[in-house]
């Protein structure tokens, strides 16, 4: 086992970010990247998401597969894996919707069973938006039942909230919704990633949140807005601790 803030964590994690668009999930992948790069650990990254290839414009060295046909992405994915294997190291992978990629590759190899097998933790991270259509979507994955890892992380973006609506107000269907009780019923973990006001400014920086957040690297970001990155990464780390799933990370 390795450590992490004197922690044990799994010695390697495929850490899968699912859920439509907009929800999130490329800011919240990354900062999965570089938390684990600020604490010493590389990990390799894949982009599988053809529609904007987000987490590739972050990171260049990022795996991507050749077109967005099923046969070059099940490959890619495989490469992925056996990557993993061979250098021993944790993978941050963006999988897109990742509903039609799971059913089909899951026809083809027990993802779940085979990290057991080769000593991998995976770990499920669903991206949700305030949107009804957000939670369908989730539910189709989680459903299916083709990657149910033990460990789940359900990550409620404040983010992607119109102004004027409350936390409250915005999830509060998604929170009352059946199916969404179930899955917390059976495992996943709720976590709220808070807003954060100078996003924008941290993307067109080119430079990770933890960079940002000390000023390193040139980020352009005045001290007000470095207290912001970094009382919000102090706040997702927290939520996550109080949890119990810190742990889970790659």
């Amino acid at each position: 086992m390795a450590k992490a803030n004197g922690q044990d964590i799994a010695a390697q994690v495929l850490a899968v970010g699912l859920g439509r668009g907009f929800g999130g999930k490329s800011t919240g992948l990354a900062e999965l990247v570089w938390r684990a790069r600020n604490q010493g650990r590389e990990v390799i990254v894949a982009d599988g998401d053809p529609r904007s290839r987000t987490l590739a414009s972050m990171f260049p060295e990022a795996m991507s597969p050749p077109t967005e046909e099923l046969p070059d992405v099940k490959t890619w994915l495989s490469q992925v894996l056996n990557r993993m294997v061979k250098e021993r190291r944790s993978a941050v992978l963006d999988l897109g919707g990742g509903d039609r990629v799971l059913q089909e590759y899951g026809r083809d190899l027990r993802l779940v069973e085979f990290c057991a097998r080769r000593g991998i933790e995976p770990l499920a991270l669903y991206f949700l938006g305030p949107e009804d259509e957000d939670l369908r979507h989730v539910l189709s994955i989680w459903e299916a039942g083709y990657f149910r890892p033990r460990r789940t992380l359900l990550v409620l973006n404040e983010g992607v909230i119109r102004e004027g609506r409350t936390v409250a107000g915005a999830f509060g269907r998604t929170l009352d919704d059946p199916g969404f009780a179930r899955m917390v019923e059976e495992g996943a973990v709720p976590v709220l990633m808070q807003r954060l006001a100078c996003m924008d400014l941290v993307r067109r920086g080119g430079v990770g949140l933890y960079q940002a957040a000390t000023g390193d690297g040139g980020a352009p970001l005045d001290p007000v807005e470095q207290f912001m990155v970094e009382d919000w990464l102090a706040d997702l780390e927290r939520k996550r601790a109080d949890a119990g799933a810190t742990t889970w990370l790659p």
